[in-house]
């Protein structure tokens, strides 16, 4: 029995270019010059998407916590999702088209910076934890101080982030330009003292902060902004055979990202989600009352999100009530 061979149909300026996915079993789409199939177009994330082919000769689309959000058929891809032949793929304003025939014999010619010795990708859906951290006003930082006195402010900052989130259990970090993305992995119990690390080790991380404009004589202090959800994801490794990139994709770490957003949109310093506040009440002593109850607009979502929301103030008075067990 034949197995079949799936590829993607790409819009191109001379016509459409056909891009086999044979060798291999995962390929990422994307703006960057790393991506396998890369794709020409501002509104498409420099690392957007990734299709994988599993074990069983299917092929799945993954979001990979892009800006614009990637769809399928007109519906937003918020975990990770089967492929059919004929489905339409959107990532921004671009348009590309999944075909698998029934037998071999599909387009000839492969993308050109196609990488053909990628690794299985395993992902697995487990219930995490995120933590996006964002510089505040990071292009008028840029603007007032040397490149390379910013890139020791932007290390320092983003080295001892590192250290608290790995020492408060965080099960990997990435650094996203000018925002750390950290992610917990929970167990089937104890969630909420888990959760309860992540408040801490923000708490810690504000305190590096605090420090950043005496340390390196800058003409304002380095703020940041943040958002915290809980939710599933799908955990995985979504890099090369030499070059493993473990992650966390899904509506979970997109929503993320999007609460630090909103964090500037409503005049907050965090924004955690409904389920983050669930997890957060195990340990007692009502931490909503250290929080405000929004509802926000996020980018690119069709409905309002319910939130909760704080300043740094009102965070550090929860650190305070609210100690790790």
């Amino acid at each position: 029995m034949t197995a079949h061979v799936g590829y993607l149909t790409i819009p191109q300026k001379d016509g459409e270019q056909d891009v086999l996915l044979e060798n291999g079993n995962a390929w990422r789409l994307g703006r960057s010059i790393d991506s396998q199939i890369r794709l020409p177009s501002e509104s498409v994330s420099r690392q957007h998407a990734l299709v994988q082919r599993m074990e069983n000769g299917e092929y799945y689309l993954f979001d990979l916590g892009s800006r614009n959000g990637t769809f399928l058929n007109g519906i937003r891809v918020t975990i990770p999702v089967p492929l059919n032949d004929g489905d339409r793929i959107s990532l921004g304003d671009f348009h590309a088209s999944f075909h698998c025939p029934t037998r071999v014999g599909g387009p000839a010619n492969s993308a050109p910076n196609l990488v053909t010795n990628a690794t299985t990708v395993i992902f697995a859906q487990k219930m995490t934890s995120v933590l996006v951290v964002d510089v505040r006003g990071f292009t008028k930082i840029a603007q007032a101080i040397d490149p390379q006195l910013l890139s020791q402010v932007i290390g320092t900052l983003f080295r001892s982030g590192g250290e608290i989130m790995r020492r408060r259990g965080s099960w990997g970090q990435k650094y996203i330009g000018d925002a750390l993305m950290s992610v917990w992995v929970h167990t089937s119990n104890g969630e909420g003292p888990q959760v309860l690390s992540i408040f801490h080790a923000l708490g810690e991380l504000l305190q590096v902060t605090d420090t950043l404009q005496e340390q390196f004589q800058l003409p304002f202090p380095i703020g940041v902004g943040a958002g915290i959800n809980t939710g599933p994801a799908a955990i995985g490794n979504a890099g090369s055979e030499h070059s493993a990139d473990y992650t966390a994709l899904g509506n979970t770490v997109n929503a993320a990202f999007r609460f630090e957003s909103a964090t500037r949109d409503i005049g907050f310093d965090v924004v955690i989600g409904r389920e983050t506040m669930e997890y957060l009440r195990q340990c007692g002593d009502h931490p909503e009352r250290f929080f405000e109850e929004k509802t926000v607009q996020l980018k690119g979502y069709e409905f309002p999100a319910h939130v909760w929301a704080a300043t740094y103030a009102n965070l550090r008075n929860l650190l305070t009530n609210i100690p790790c067990r």
